[in-house]
């Protein structure tokens, strides 16, 4: 569960009277999934629908999890890297688009491309649950690419509000590459390891 405090600096910056808003999420790894869980719980309770990019765990995780939640999943799209990561068999579902096992960038960059238009709503979000996790197996001059693609897409003046949210492992958020990421957002919420 979010601290007070948590909750409501992910809310304001959900909020932010900007086009385009991005978010870095500095999160402690035993806390990652039910801290992704409630971002997610957040925006979807504010009117967002969004595309969930998944690096960490598979899509029926994910959405049984979510289900038990109570967060609608009927309002994300998933783009489940996971699966293809582990070599699991992928299981198809009208809400999934899983990524091949060389987890090309440029194969993730045209899902999402691909999968904005698909939500519904005027307010929409990309969430990647780790990008410290692709990192272990992409160069960072591709991680560089990819995060400059999605920043690129949520500053396009269009008239939609999308909001970016970047999850990093917080004993890795001093690493060059995020650092250089971190640059670029709006805003960096900084979790405790004892919420």
């Amino acid at each position: 569960m979010l601290k007070d405090e948590t909750k409501k600096s992910i809310e304001q910056a959900i909020q932010m009277d900007k086009h385009g808003v991005i978010i870095m999420i500095e999160l402690p790894i035993n806390a990652y999934f039910e801290m992704n869980s409630s971002t997610i719980k957040i925006l979807t309770n504010h009117g967002f629908q969004g595309i969930y990019i998944s690096f960490q765990r598979p899509f029926n995780n994910i959405s049984s999890f979510f289900e038990s939640e109570g967060i609608d999943t009927n309002t994300l799209l998933f783009i489940d890297a996971a699966t293809a990561l582990s070599g699991e068999k992928q299981h198809e579902d009208a809400r999934c688009i899983h990524v091949s096992q060389e987890l090309d960038i440029d194969e993730l960059v045209k899902a999402i491309y691909l999968s904005l238009p698909k939500l519904k709503s005027q307010k929409k979000f990309i969430f990647i649950d780790s990008l410290t996790t692709i990192s272990l197996y992409k160069p960072l001059s591709q991680i560089m690419r990819f995060s400059e693609f999605l920043m690129r897409t949520v500053r396009k003046e269009n008239e939609e509000n999308v909001i970016l949210i970047f999850n990093v492992a917080k004993d890795l958020a001093q690493k060059k590459f995020i650092r250089e990421v971190a640059f670029h957002v709006d805003q960096v919420i900084s979790v405790d390891n004892n919420e």
